[in-house]
């Protein structure tokens, strides 16, 4: 009999001493629900946006090359041909003109000036040259000839030029030359 006295003696203690944290789990619950909401919105957001940069990122991914696969290698091996002719034309035409030997129909090679100047010297130059410097626009006009960037610093002068410098410096900026 004693047991059965104890039983709902205990849930009664239980109960006591859970409704405190029972009423608190109540109040609470309108905050917790609201936090859940925010954080699923939140989540679902980022699917979203990450959906939307996957189709942007695949609308302006380039064309793959039109054509059955080994065109594009039938291409890249016609250049190799081409540039392989003609560069044994060129060596055949300075070792039969320097002999005195070369047929009229053979072209003439131009011989080369001075040697090229390597990009990273280029760089290095533009990058020691204080933008008030005299050939500051001569070495951003060359890099920009290395990587092929169109510039006009000789064809402008005044606030004209300074712009140009501006649009020059950004677009060499844009390449992933930074002059500091």
């Amino acid at each position: 009999m004693a047991t059965d006295s104890a039983l709902p003696l205990t849930l009664g203690v239980i109960a006591l001493i859970g409704m405190p944290a029972a009423i608190a789990a109540v109040i609470c619950a309108d905050e917790v629900v609201e936090s859940l909401k925010h954080r699923a919105e939140a989540v679902r957001d980022s699917w979203h946006e990450q959906r939307t940069l996957d189709r942007l990122e695949r609308a302006l991914a380039p064309a793959p090359p039109a054509g059955p696969p080994w065109a594009t290698a039938a291409r890249v091996a016609s250049d190799v041909l081409v540039s392989a002719r003609d560069s044994v034309t060129n060596f055949a035409a300075t070792r039969l003109n320097a002999a005195g030997i070369a047929p009229a129909w053979l072209p003439v090679p131009v011989p080369a000036g001075s040697p090229d100047v390597p990009f990273e010297q280029v760089v290095a130059e533009l990058r020691a040259l204080p933008r008030s410097h005299a050939d500051y626009d001569r070495a951003l006009a060359a890099t920009c000839r290395c990587l092929g960037i169109d510039e006009h610093l000789d064809e402008v002068g005044g606030l004209d030029l300074e712009i140009e410098r501006l649009r020059v410096e950004g677009a060499l900026a844009d390449a992933g030359i930074f002059l500091g």
